[in-house]
């Protein structure tokens, strides 16, 4: 069976954009003004509440964190008239803390505000760790951190400032990779950053819903990718099952529909795995949910695109122990590409809708029009 690229392959883009997002002190575009560093929040208000039902569907937009503020702003309010009600977001821990207990709030800021402001629940995933935190010899970025402890009091401070305003907090993304947790994924050494991270968050914002980090649909694969399955049953063996409250999965498959079982290791074949791994340590209560999902046009057509994210999120909301399912992404960053990254969107780079734009605002339910009855365009 063809498979979608390893994770690491597959979001290689993520990586290397939030690479030159985050060089030379975090700065942002070179065109937008570097915004001051905001006090820490200190409001107890209550976040915005995030369903966590199957038939909640958000949107999980990464490229929000490179946009200056006007055009987040404007971003987040046309996704507010699509009917959107939940948005995941990316934490980098490197934008944050540049250096060893120095903290520079501005650029994540501007897109929290922005998403809490219109009323959205918001899961914030804490990933991307600075050069300063890395195990030695790993890059920036993409490098696991050298000290979980750390890691913790970065997850503590987080939960502290955006209390209020973030619902719930998913640790890390796909370490099952080595683009994400370099050198090799180690479900041990994940396991220890969720037991720091937990008590932390907990501490700070007791009603934060903690989400173990949405891992990748792949097979082992030499020391680059580890099959999901095996990982959550490693993380178990390593003490993990009282450090988070849901757990998370990334059903990408590029060459067959989620509902699709035929093969052993498709992605419902890995999630019902996971399911049982679970059950067999206890977890039965907790749910799994999809912190992303999506189908690039560039590799099976705009209809089919839509078909495939039709197919995925009524699929999911049958299966008893799902929670939340989040889409990548809102827009697409260059519709002409061949690269997979590039067309995840359900809008087209020149800010058209594709026919995946329909499908998945029709799973909001409700939709925002504009006058002449065309669903508004993002950023």
């Amino acid at each position: 069976m063809t498979r979608a690229p390893l994770p690491g392959l597959r979001r290689l883009g993520v990586v290397i954009a939030t690479c030159a997002l985050l060089a030379a002190g975090c700065g942002h575009p070179a065109d937008a003004p570097r915004p001051a560093a905001e006090p820490a929040t200190t409001t107890r208000a209550a976040a915005a509440t995030l369903d966590q039902r199957p038939t909640t569907v958000g949107i999980a937009d990464s490229d929000l964190l490179g946009l200056p503020p006007a055009q987040v702003v404007d971003a987040v309010g046309r996704m507010k008239q699509l009917g959107v009600t939940t948005v995941r977001l990316l934490v980098p821990w490197a934008a944050i803390e540049p250096s060893p207990n120095v903290y520079d709030w501005s650029m994540v800021d501007k897109t929290v505000n922005a998403v809490a402001a219109q009323k959205f629940s918001i899961l914030a995933t804490l990933n991307s760790p600075p050069g300063w935190a890395v195990v030695p010899g790993q890059p920036a970025i993409a490098g696991r951190p050298a000290s979980p402890a750390a890691f913790g009091v970065f997850a503590g401070k987080v939960a502290e400032h955006f209390r209020g305003k973030v619902a719930a907090y998913e640790i890390w993304n796909e370490p099952n990779g080595s683009a994400f947790f370099a050198p090799a994924p180690d479900p041990a050494g994940y396991a220890d950053l969720l037991k720091a991270a937990y008590p932390s968050i907990k501490a700070m914002a007791p009603s934060a819903v903690v989400v173990a980090a949405g891992l990748g649909s792949v097979v082992d694969y030499s020391t680059l990718a580890m099959d999901p399955v095996k990982f959550v049953s490693g993380m178990y063996a390593a003490g993990a099952k009282n450090s988070f409250d849901a757990l998370a999965y990334h059903p990408y498959q590029y060459t067959m529909k989620f509902s699709e079982s035929w093969h052993p290791d498709a992605p419902l074949n890995q999630l019902n795995g996971i399911r049982e791994a679970m059950l067999a340590n206890g977890d039965g209560d907790k749910k799994i949910w999809a912190t992303e999902y999506g189908e690039p046009s560039s590799e099976v057509g705009e209809k089919a695109q839509a078909e495939y994210l039709d197919d995925m999120l009524a699929t999911w909301r049958t299966l008893p122990f799902t929670g939340p399912v989040y889409v990548y992404t809102m827009r697409d960053r260059n519709s002409a590409s061949r690269e997979a990254d590039d067309t995840l969107g359900i809008f087209r780079s020149d800010g058209t809708p594709k026919p995946a734009e329909r499908v998945v605002t029709s799973y909001f339910g409700m939709r925002g029009a504009a006058a002449d009855g065309s669903s508004p365009a993002p950023r």
